[in-house]
């Protein structure tokens, strides 16, 4: 026999290996059971709990810097997980738990490919160790197959090269990462120190919101803004405050001209929201649109916009309008209730009219942003407004500035039968507005 069949016969199980490498790590890796179940939907009380964990999470003054001491056990941290799951709309094809132990967290994570006959899951165990008071990846398994650990290493030192400097939003989570002073995790709680950074957390968080609008919903925002602006300026000098009606007629009356041009509706109205909660709480445009391109947009000249002869109301109205048109009702009415609950607690009390005006805004951008539909029909009714009351039910006779041994007096907490019955008025109430007759 040649040597050069020799060599070949020699080479060739090596090639079966090569070729077949890839197919056997995705057999390791693939498997036909998740290692985690999706959680059922999270009842009011667990809802509720959420709501308390965010509170006592919460600085006491978020505009200011301090140092913050958290403190959340493994139950807790997986109801805010679950919750955080669902809100961001990654159930059911997502699904995480995780254990403290000491000095380590472990993870894991199901992410389902195929839902079928034969269903078939990645799943994942990841183990975090305390490193100089930090948390480390110290083991990643994926099905049945562990990443080498040299690999990881090689992983994590090129990806945090690149991101250094290319990326300003990894530059400001490494800035996070650094304001952590302690991390302890001991049996099945977790304690943390930080260094509660406003302008740091504010830049994170506009961040996170240009993410998720895409090019074609920033040459939206910037149509939409314009328009405010040609509003805004044509507003006589000796008026001091509008009502929320002179923007939202014309606003959505060219959103409406726009999608009988062929534009998404959904789109145009989510936006409109974004944009406009822009203006009405007097923030910077570039919040939305990034550095670059607010630089192409000329400032608004700024004037007080009201509901009912109020400012907060407005805000409230439209900056909870916005949410519920980017992340979902479900999310909205948490941030609302929770808010309310942080003013009973440090500042000015628990507020039944702005919970009104914040129910609204959810009801407004709920309809919306439902369907196509749903959503030019909105269009047409926004654009023939007659007067607020169309929509915004009289606050006059709401008991306000309650705060939190009042409120616990009165209504327990806010999963009360007195306290979901005051809710349930206030939403029946919200349903007999002219804007909102038949859309159910």
């Amino acid at each position: 026999m040649s040597l050069s069949k020799i060599s070949s016969l020699l080479l060739l199980p090596l090639l079966v290996i090569m070729l077949s490498g890839p197919f056997i790590v995705l057999l390791l890796a693939v498997q036909t059971e998740p290692a985690v179940t999706n959680a059922p939907a999270l009842t009011s009380n667990e809802i509720s709990r959420v709501e308390q964990l965010l509170l006592k999470s919460a600085p006491q003054s978020p505009s200011a810097r301090s140092e913050q001491n958290l403190q959340l056990n493994a139950d807790e941290l997986n109801l805010l997980l679950s919750y955080s799951i669902n809100m961001t709309r990654l159930s059911p094809e997502w699904a995480a738990v995780l254990t403290l132990a000491d000095n380590t967290v472990n993870t894991k994570l199901t992410f389902q490919l195929v839902d079928g006959w034969i269903p078939l899951y990645l799943n994942f165990g990841v183990n975090l160790i305390l490193n100089d008071s930090l948390l480390v990846l110290d083991k990643l398994v994926v099905g049945k197959l562990q990443v080498p650990n040299g690999l990881l290493e090689l992983a994590s030192t090129s990806m945090r090269s690149y991101l250094d400097g290319e990326n300003k939003t990894y530059q400001n989570f490494s800035e996070l990462i650094a304001n952590v002073d302690q991390i302890s995790v001991i049996q099945d709680r977790i304690y943390v120190t930080l260094q509660w950074d406003p302008i740091l957390i504010s830049r994170i968080s506009e961040q996170a919101q240009q993410l998720f609008i895409s090019d074609e919903d920033q040459q939206r925002i910037m149509e939409h803004y314009r328009l405010i602006s040609e509003i805004a300026a044509a507003i006589p000098a000796n008026l001091r405050a509008v009502s929320l009606n002179t923007f939202l007629v014309p606003m959505f009356t060219a959103a409406n001209e726009k999608s009988k041009s062929g534009s998404d509706p959904i789109a145009e109205n989510r936006t409109l929201f974004q944009t406009l909660a822009i203006y009405v709480n007097r923030e910077n445009i570039s919040q939305l649109l990034g550095e670059t391109l607010a630089k192409e947009m000329q400032p608004a000249k700024y004037i007080e916009v009201r509901l009912k002869r109020r400012q907060d109301l407005a805000q409230h109205l439209v900056s909870i309008a916005a949410i519920t048109a980017s992340v979902g009702a479900d999310f909205a009415q948490l941030l609302s209730t929770t808010k309310e609950a942080y003013d009973a607690r440090y500042r000015s009390g628990f507020s039944f009219s702005d919970l009104t005006a914040n129910t609204v805004g959810v009801y407004l951008a709920s309809y919306s942003t439902q369907d196509p539909a749903t959503a030019i029909e909105m269009q047409k009714r926004l654009a023939t407004l007659q007067t607020e009351s169309d929509y915004m039910p009289e606050v006059g006779d709401n008991r306000d500035g309650i705060s939190e041994s009042d409120f616990a007096a009165i209504y327990s907490d806010r999963n009360s039968p007195e306290y979901q019955r005051r809710l349930a008025d206030i939403q029946a109430l919200i349903k007999t507005r002219a804007l909102f007759q038949g859309l159910d």
